[in-house]
């Protein structure tokens, strides 16, 4: 089948169903969006209609309405949003499909999520959510940065450590937010590396072209990054790669993610900063909502709040962008969260609360808030308030690493307090520090 020639015969069509001429989007890999704006939802109705023997799926969120069918092997991905009276659809020609039905699984262990420690020693920024659904098989959101050099290995110790000897470790989803090395590179490693005692069911993204018109905004380590990334699934062709679209919803055994928004949404916005093209994601398990706006930026939070009002009311968040430049104070005041989670440094953190009102708003609305670098946080699921787990702090800033890498110094006072606060969270004195600062 010839994608192209089944791309104009497609828009031909649509445009003439319309009566409009769609704004077409290269979102990528084989994938094209049309948009179309000012459609009657009868309009939209009847056209979807003309697919009806050939639905996979379909959802609903708020006045928003989605339909995914396969037309001669190409998944079509209808999305209606009552916001605006606007219609996307992508054409994507080369992606596995979703886990949207539910397998059969067994009922064996606790459903968690923890917000995982990532390597600190030498870089602040990097965030990694595991997920345990009821089988005992994980679900892992993003990884860490190149230079987390150990997390590759703590990742997989982690998995490891949960899953019964004699087996190999299994991973139901791997989901990768956007394409930024604090959030794929430890993936990457963990894929070169431990495959030999890993099963990976599917690796779920939908990143950015590196060729997108906004491309030379962005730094040359990113867009090396994300081709290293492609070039390393094609040597696995084992692991199934699913690039989702908006709308979509798939599951882990007993947890149901639903995709809000994702590059393709932004358009025909710009994106200049790359974080706007985070997928953003809610699970929802046992009855607990958890958000994953990953680095999403202020682009993708004012579609958000549009689309969602009310849906995106969560249990637990995640600080979209590490507490950084990100979302924005109403997309907070919409989410409501009791549990704020920051996957951040103390450092960072600190430096940047009285200049990020985002983050203020969430601290003010949430009951708990945890931050990364402090040790990973265990909550059972469904969360009850106030039922959590600290685990003992792992990793702590070589100061004199941090300070050759990126010039940041810090006074002697500074050093000694946040020492002494890492060993009250149960570190292990470290010798590079046993002489003092």
């Amino acid at each position: 089948m010839d994608f192209s020639k089944y791309i104009i015969d497609f828009k031909s069509k649509a445009d003439a169903f319309f009566n409009s001429v769609a704004q077409c989007y290269d979102s990528g890999e084989a994938s094209k969006l049309l948009l179309y704006n000012d459609v009657e939802k009868i309009a939209f109705n009847e056209l979807v209609a003309r697919y009806e023997g050939k639905k996979l799926f379909d959802n609903k969120i708020e006045n928003n309405e989605f339909i995914f069918c396969v037309d001669d092997g190409v998944l079509l991905s209808f999305g209606y949003y009552g916001c605006n009276n606007s219609v996307r659809i992508s054409l994507d020609d080369k992606t596995a499909l979703p886990q949207y039905e539910n397998e059969k699984y067994s009922n064996n262990s606790e459903t968690t999520l923890w917000q995982f420690e990532v390597d600190h020693t030498l870089i602040d920024c990097g965030m990694c959510y595991i997920l345990r659904t009821c089988d005992g098989s994980f679900f892992v959101i993003d990884s860490a940065h190149t230079y987390s050099i150990r997390d590759c290995d703590r990742i997989y110790d982690f998995l490891r450590e949960r899953t019964p000897s004699g087996q190999k470790v299994r991973i139901k989803g791997w989901f990768l937010s956007h394409g930024h090395e604090d959030h794929i590179a430890q993936f990457m490693n963990y894929v070169r590396y431990y495959m030999h005692d890993s099963i990976i069911e599917r690796v779920y993204h939908n990143f950015v072209p590196n060729d997108h018109r906004d491309g030379t905004y962005w730094t040359p380590s990113n867009l090396n990054y994300v081709t290293a990334f492609y070039e390393l699934m094609e040597k696995h062709p084992e692991i199934p790669v699913c690039r989702l679209h908006t709308g979509m919803y798939f599951y882990a055994n007993n947890i149901r993610f639903d995709v809000l928004c994702s590059h393709e949404d932004v358009f025909p916005g710009d994106n200049e900063n790359y974080n706007d093209s985070s997928v953003v994601i809610m699970a929802q398990a046992e009855g607990t909502k958890i958000l994953f706006p990953g680095d999403a930026g202020h682009e993708e939070s004012y579609i958000l709040e549009a689309r969602y009002p009310e849906y995106l009311k969560s249990d637990i968040v995640q600080q979209a962008h590490h507490g950084h430049f990100g979302t924005t104070d109403k997309f907070y005041e919409l989410v409501n969260a009791e549990v704020a989670l920051f996957p951040v440094t103390q450092i960072k953190f600190d430096e940047e609360l009285p200049n990020q009102s985002p983050n203020r708003k969430s601290l003010e609305i949430s009951k708990y808030y945890f931050i990364a670098s402090n040790g990973t946080v265990e909550i059972p699921l469904p969360y009850k308030s106030g039922e959590f787990r600290l685990l003992a702090d792992e990793t702590f800033e070589s100061f004199s690493g941090v300070f050759n890498l990126w010039a940041y110094e810090y006074t002697k006072e500074r050093k000694e307090q946040l020492y002494k606060e890492y060993l009250q969270r149960g570190g292990k004195p470290m010798d590079e520090y046993k002489n003092g600062f």
